[in-house]
């Protein structure tokens, strides 16, 4: 009786393994009913990996020049708040309205609605992306934060610049601005 009980479990491993073996599986909390602006950013990490970027930072006033050649991990670092900024979370599947006008795609959150991204605006040029803007804020009891994202893409399809500006005001701190611009070379 216990050979058989093994047989079942390997037969069934076997069988549960062979199957949709090419095909990822489904991640439930993900949707599609906006502008996929993570998997964008992931795919242009492929195609900034090894380039160099000239940089400019300036945290609460105090400003840094760099140029750096960058890899995909620092990539996926430089780029990770347009990932964080994607909106295809089952979570907000119904949270945004959806505007499109000649060459622009706006999603923009419906009063009442909670979410940190406040609005995504794509300009296209006929299926190609030109630029992306997103605008977010939170607000509670203990801190107000704000930040804009813009991505410009070049002809060829590739992100050209970017720029990321916030501000953070924790309670009984002095507020925090920032600004980074980049420019890839």
């Amino acid at each position: 009786m216990l050979k058989k009980g093994w047989v079942v479990v390997i037969v069934g491993l076997m069988l549960s393994c062979s199957q949709d073996n090419g095909r990822p599986m489904d991640n439930p909390t993900q949707i599609d009913n906006y502008f996929p602006l993570k998997a964008f950013v992931e795919d242009q990490i492929k195609l900034l990996q090894g380039t160099t970027v000239r940089k400019s930072t300036a945290i609460k006033g105090q400003v840094e020049e760099t140029e750096v050649r960058m890899d995909a991990e620092s990539w996926r670092r430089e780029l990770d708040i347009f990932i964080q900024a994607d909106i295809n979370k089952a979570s907000l599947a119904s949270a945004y309205e959806t505007e499109q006008r000649d060459g622009l795609t706006i999603h923009r959150l419906k009063p009442g609605e909670k979410s940190a991204i406040q609005e995504i605006q794509v300009s296209h040029q006929g299926e190609q992306v030109r630029q992306i803007n997103f605008k977010a804020f939170q607000d509670n009891f203990f801190y107000k934060t704000a930040s804009e994202g813009e991505l410009i893409v070049d002809t060829s399809g590739r992100i050209s610049a970017y720029q990321v500006s916030g501000s953070q005001n924790v309670w009984f701190l002095s507020p925090n601005e920032m600004l980074v611009k980049g420019e890839i070379q």
